[in-house]
């Protein structure tokens, strides 16, 4: 079984490139554009973690964290952010990056939060050729070449 990571950025050749290195390396990509979609999606499915794209204005990631970790605590949340003025409050994401434009600091993040959940309900991502699943105006290629 596959880690499934939710996605939550506006469309943009950054984001659909992330999202191709996450299958790479094994995740399921649920990649959502509109924040009430994916609390939508957050709340009907099994979703392994999230990664909150820099696009995100600051008041809906404040808002989107907020509401995920109301309902589900134990679900990982990365927050990419552009400047290290932008971080969200302690507590409300478990990691926070700035987007530097190397994705082996997303991919090391995610293996981290992974191992400090470590339960059954998140089992590890594998190597394998990942799958993108298409939700609300996502533009995510699947299986295309990096």
């Amino acid at each position: 079984m596959e880690w499934t990571v939710l996605c939550v950025s506006k469309i943009s050749p950054a984001q659909i490139t992330r999202n191709m290195i996450l299958e790479r390396a094994g995740y399921r990509v649920v990649a959502i554009d509109d924040p009430a979609e994916a609390v939508r999606m957050f709340m009907a499915s099994t979703v392994s973690a999230v990664v909150f794209g820099d696009s995100i204005e600051g008041e809906q990631r404040f808002e989107l964290a907020r509401t995920f970790k109301q309902f589900n605590r134990s679900v990982p949340i990365v927050a990419l952010s552009k400047t290290s003025d932008s971080q969200l409050p302690p507590g409300l994401v478990d990691e926070q990056l700035e987007s530097l434009g190397d994705p082996q600091l997303l991919l090391e993040t995610l293996k981290r939060v992974r191992a400090t959940e470590g339960s059954a309900n998140n089992p590890p991502a594998h190597d394998g050729d990942g799958t993108s699943t298409k939700i609300a105006g996502s533009k995510t290629p699947k299986n295309s070449a990096v």
